[in-house]
């Protein structure tokens, strides 16, 4: 690919706000781990927090630079295509899929610049995405990440490319104008016990000792220049990824953090934010102080709490700031894909001392406790649709023509009898439909006398579709 690079201003320092490192051994992945879910529960858990801390910046592009897609000796890969795609099929989970935004645009414009470093760059197929890919995207695209992701692939190691390129990346964020993440995939010694994939060396946990360190340290420089000798034997795949990362911040650390290391399977598992942009994450933090919107974290609960309870495992939910950890009135409703309901449980009275439990245990009850329907399987769990609905109080209304199904919920009760409707629900265009609904669900017949009430709601929501809002 023959290119120029072009002559743009560039817009500053901080085009590339943050950087990661995540592992992407499928196993860590519930639904896939099965009954050795527990083994890498720890792994499971950062990759999640790794996620989310890169959500949390709000990029408009992601980066990912994925150690498994396909190689050429001297150049370096990237998808141009506008749309991804990628399943577990190979590990038995061919429902667990996804189809991600591309980043045409972005891919030339990174293309032109590495041409201008001596750094060229070809097509990577589209669909079919490897596990270095899609273990990473599967735990992101659960944190609400919803944007366009320009995938990566390496060369062969000896091929000095990996700075150049990542200078190629920085100079393409700043001159876009947005806001890029960096996400460097990559697992460390494949030898670090005697059932490990590729058998077992006594020396391989030197590399991941020193490794963490480095990382620990919050020196990039040395954690991608390990003895030679080392990495060869440790059979790592994580160094040429990290350097691309590294090199796209230049070597900065600041706001490091090691979410975890462990190695249950023989192979070094390692998720940490590499760099964050602290002039951005002040930004953000004004931004949500100002929003009277809650906060995207409720979904992750609600999402961990369904995970946890599906694999019969503990979750006690974080603690939210002011003023979210008020209890409140909640429903949370689950749908598929598609659109169709998979579970709605809620209350009009909060039964938990914090939202955050609240959030947990009607999430839970959705997926398992609503007899309409089967529960949620695990399956289900990376494309499943969430919504958290946070009621207001119920007001008393004298007549129906202070209802209207669009704005207002409704709660109809006769004696011991009771029913509740969310509003703004697809379907349910008028009062008497509403009414219906929620007479049926209380079991009121329509000519028995009953009280009205209606409610407001505020909503949070994310699906495979919608980022988080």
């Amino acid at each position: 690919m023959s290119l120029q690079a072009p002559e743009s201003p560039l817009h500053g320092p901080s085009a590339i706000s943050c950087a990661v490192l995540m592992c992407h051994a499928p196993i860590v992945i519930p639904a896939i781990a099965g009954s050795d879910a527990r083994a890498c529960s720890a792994t499971t858990a950062a990759m999640r927090q790794t996620a989310e801390a890169l959500v949390a910046h709000k990029p408009d592009l992601l980066v990912l630079i994925s150690p498994h897609a396909p190689r050429r000796a001297r150049s370096m890969g990237m998808v141009f295509e506008p749309q991804l795609h990628g399943d577990f099929s190979r590990f038995g989970h061919a429902e667990l899929s996804l189809k991600l935004q591309g980043a045409p645009d972005a891919a030339v414009r990174v293309a032109q610049h590495a041409h201008a470093r001596g750094v060229e760059t070809y097509p990577l197929p589209a669909r079919g995405l490897d596990h270095g890919s899609m273990v990473p995207l599967y735990f992101v695209h659960q944190a609400g990440y919803r944007g366009p992701v320009l995938l990566v692939s390496l060369p062969y190691p000896g091929a000095p490319l990996e700075q150049g390129f990542g200078d190629a990346l920085r100079t393409a964020a700043q001159e876009s104008g947005q806001r890029w993440a960096v996400l460097a995939s990559g697992d460390m010694s494949h030898r670090l016990s005697e059932t490990a994939p590729l058998g077992f060396d006594p020396r391989a946990h030197e590399f991941d000792d020193t490794f963490v360190l480095a990382l620990q340290a919050g020196d990039l420089s040395s954690a991608i220049s390990p003895d030679p000798e080392l990495a060869e034997l440790a059979a790592q795949d994580v160094v040429q990824s990290l350097e691309v990362a590294a090199a796209a911040v230049q070597y900065r650390s600041q706001g490091m953090h090691v979410f975890a290391y462990e190695a249950p399977f023989g192979v070094g598992y390692m998720e940490a934010l590499l760099f964050t942009d602290r002039a951005a994450d002040r930004a953000l933090d004004d931004a949500s102080q100002e929003t009277s919107s809650p906060p995207g974290a409720l979904i992750d609960i609600a999402l961990a709490a369904i995970e946890c309870a599906l694999y019969d495992e503990p979750y006690e939910p974080p603690a939210l700031p002011a003023p979210w950890h008020e209890p409140r009135a909640l429903f949370v409703t689950l749908r598929s894909p598609d659109g169709e309901l998979r579970g709605c449980i809620g209350r009009t009275e909060p039964s938990f001392e914090t939202l955050a439990e609240e959030v947990a245990d009607c999430a839970v009850g959705a997926a398992t406790r609503d007899f309409r329907m089967p529960s949620v399987q695990a399956s289900e769990l990376a494309t499943l649709q969430i919504e958290v609905s946070l009621l207001h109080p119920p007001v008393p209304i004298a007549d129906v023509s202070d209802l209207d199904p669009h704005r207002y919920g409704v709660v109809v009760e006769s004696g011991k009898r009771r029913g509740v409707l969310l509003p703004d629900i697809e379907g349910i265009d008028t009062v008497a439909k509403q009414l219906r609904i929620a007479l049926q669900k209380a079991g009121i017949e329509p000519n028995t006398p009953y009280d009205l009430q209606r409610f407001q709601v505020d909503k949070v929501t994310r699906d495979h579709r919608s980022p988080r809002t």
